[in-house]
């Protein structure tokens, strides 16, 4: 065999598989030829074959050395590199000159791989996305890119990326799972679900995919469903402390509070080091008022390594709820807000707002309520966020037009079902935060109350009525139809037994005097009523997470919508209505209910004065003033608005009006 030939049945012999011979073909042209490349180079991939990855490396590098240029020699070393777990050496090499040349792609390719696997994520980035570009229809170039984007935190983008990938190729299940998760944690919640749910219909066994699903749902307030994808998943492998936490937090959205509790029990019993679950069972302990068992959780998970930093919200919480609110102060704000786009830093907020506001610092609690509402909006996607504010103008516009529609001669055109009912019934309305709960809690103290709480069962008959301006036009069965469905839903909730005096509370049902007036005429109807600034400061700075509370402004009008209806209903339909002044209620609430109690046709029971142990006693509170009616009462929260005069002043020529006719001197 002539020398020239050497070399080239050394190749075909590799080729071939013949690996020996290969080698001793090689090792024989590097005799021939010292300096040749192309031997080093089938050398190196002989011993990479043979798992001698430190001398083929070598050898690989030698012929890279020797042609600096030649791309396959360095695709082979940076591959091989890779496979040895020496990824940032194989990134170290230099990067192929154009991103534009085809014959280049290969280095690229692996230049992307290298730094996969070195968790180089920028880099991975550019690489994938050099490929991507050149390569518009490679699902796994744009995945891989999207991939990348994810493990940079840039969700939006991965989520685009990885979306592109899922459209090329449906039936590639991870794809979608990775689309999912990406789309979750850009807040893009709905079109997760799509991906998420693809997944779960052609593997319903992908246990991580169900609760991936399951979080998306949640987030959307699909408890239910939720709950139906957590309980799958627990079915294929049993209690874990991921699937129990996510039960737990389904149950507190739907104010299940117990089986939340339950839930989240279970689950830092599997894992008492999780400062999440640890978190999430303290909010449900407090939300139901059990301050010395969040005092006990806060022990025990310090006790077991969780450390006090991460629970500082909590141990914000309970200094507050102990009346340290100094310390509770301090310790808020050494706590972290947290991520932008997800409930806590709206929590973190409210509570910043509320302490601030109990040590006298307006500017600051004004300030942390503004931003906790930004927070909020923050937290939805942008076309969620203008929907909702069309949706909250539009409503606000209705009501005014209401407003303005009621009047004598349109009150005396609107039936009313005179035939009495079997039921005793009382309604509670006030705009919120005017003492409704409050006043609920008193009344619960009578053995003949049965107080239904925050369930819309006058909206359910609504429905069946249309408009409300439109009422003088609703035909007579139609209407008897409406009263069927508050009937019919009332007894869902209430045993049709109980012969005593239901008292339905919902606030905002003050827009729906006409139609109460329409179905039961002459019903009793107790309005709890406030100073207007007082009202809507606080209503701001709670912080209800719905349309029409998050800017000052917009509350204000929402207010003077809803206070209209009513005052319009009230004087032209000629209510049964009572009024309970809040700040009479708190001064000297015995002389207050007593004249209550009369309008309700109720004997006197001196166990209604102790409103602490009835709210002990009611259960879980679900209304935002569940950790205030459990306290004595005080007068603090009368006329705190004119320490916030500066902040309200835009809205003022709105409210103190509304003031002046309710009988307010300021």
């Amino acid at each position: 065999m002539n020398a020239d030939s050497v070399f080239a049945e050394a190749l075909a012999a590799f080729q071939r598989g013949e690996f020996d011979r290969s080698r001793m073909l090689a090792e024989q042209e590097i005799k021939n030829h010292p300096g040749s490349a192309s031997a080093q180079h089938l050398l190196g991939l002989i011993d990479c074959r043979a798992g001698r990855l430190e001398s083929g490396i070598e050898r690989l590098n030698n012929a890279c050395k020797a042609e600096p240029d030649n791309i396959p020699f360095r695709l082979m070393l940076m591959r091989a590199l890779v496979d040895s777990g020496r990824p940032n050496e194989a990134l170290a090499l230099p990067a192929p000159d154009s991103a534009t040349d085809p014959g280049a792609l290969p280095l690229w390719h692996a230049r992307a791989e290298a730094a996969d696997a070195a968790g180089e994520a920028v880099t991975a980035e550019h690489a994938w996305r050099v490929i991507a570009d050149a390569r518009p229809g490679d699902w796994r170039a744009v995945s891989n890119l999207g991939n990348a984007l994810a493990a940079q935190g840039r969700w939006a983008e991965a989520g685009e990326s990885l979306a592109r990938a899922a459209a090329m190729n449906p039936s590639e299940l991870p794809i979608q799972r990775n689309t999912g998760s990406a789309l979750l944690q850009a807040n893009r919640i709905a079109d997760a679900v799509g991906h998420l749910a693809a997944v779960a219909t052609a593997d319903p066994n992908d246990c991580e995919n169900r609760i991936l699903l399951a979080n998306a749902l949640r987030r959307l307030e699909r408890y239910d469903d939720a709950i139906a994808e957590f309980e799958a998943a627990k079915a294929m492998v049993g209690e874990s402390a991921a699937i129990e936490f996510g039960l737990g937090r389904c149950f507190a959205g739907q104010k299940r509070f117990a089986e939340a509790e339950a839930a989240l029990r279970r689950a830092i019993a599997i894992d008492p080091t999780d400062g999440d679950i640890a978190e999430q069972l303290g909010l449900v302990l407090n939300r139901t008022n059990q301050v010395d068992a969040l005092s006990k959780l806060l022990d025990d998970a310090f006790s077991a390594g969780i450390s006090r930093d991460r629970l500082g919200y909590l141990c914000a919480v309970l200094a507050r709820r102990e009346g340290r609110l100094n310390e509770a102060h301090k310790l808020l704000l050494g706590s972290d807000p947290g991520e932008e786009g997800n409930d806590h830093p709206i929590a973190w907020y409210r509570l910043k707002a509320r302490i601030a506001d109990e040590l006298g610092n307006a500017d600051e609690a004004f300030e942390a309520a503004t931003a906790m509402n930004k927070a909020r909006d923050r937290a939805m996607s942008a076309d969620d966020f203008e929907a909702s504010q069309r949706k909250a103008q539009s409503y606000r516009a209705d009501l005014h037009e209401l407003a303005a529609t009621i009047t004598p001669d349109w009150a005396g055109r609107v039936p009313l079902l005179k035939e009495p009912t079997d039921r005793r019934i009382a309604f509670l309305v006030g705009f919120p935060r005017s003492g409704t709960t409050l006043l609920d809690t008193f009344l619960m103290g009578h053995p003949q109350v049965d107080v239904l709480e925050e369930e819309q069962l006058v909206g359910k008959a609504g429905a069946v009525v249309g408009k409300i301006k439109d009422l003088p036009d609703v035909p007579m069965p139609q209407l008897q139809r409406a009263r069927e469905t508050y009937l019919d839903a009332l007894a869902e909730r209430i045993s049709p037994e109980f012969t005593g005096l239901v008292v339905d509370k919902y606030p905002l049902d003050m827009t729906m005097a006409p139609l109460i007036q329409a179905m039961f005429p002459g019903a009793p109807i107790i309005f709890a009523q406030r100073h207007p600034c007082d009202v809507v400061l606080s209503s701001f700075i709670q912080g209800f997470g719905i349309a029409n509370f998050a800017d000052i402004g917009e509350l204000a009008d929402y207010y003077d919508a809803v206070i209209s209806v009513w005052m319009n209903a009230r004087e032209s339909m000629s209510l049964n209505a009572h009024t309970v002044v809040y700040e009479k209620l708190v001064a000297d609430p015995a002389a207050t209910l007593r004249p209550v109690i009369d309008f309700l046709g109720l004997d006197w029971h001196d166990e209604l004065l102790d409103h602490q142990a009835t709210a002990r006693g009611r259960g879980t509170i679900i209304t935002p003033s569940f950790d205030q009616v459990t306290e004595p009462l005080t007068k603090a929260p009368s006329g705190r608005w004119k320490r916030y005069a500066k902040q309200l002043k835009p809205v003022l020529p709105v409210l103190l009006p509304w003031a002046k006719r309710l009988g307010y001197d300021d």
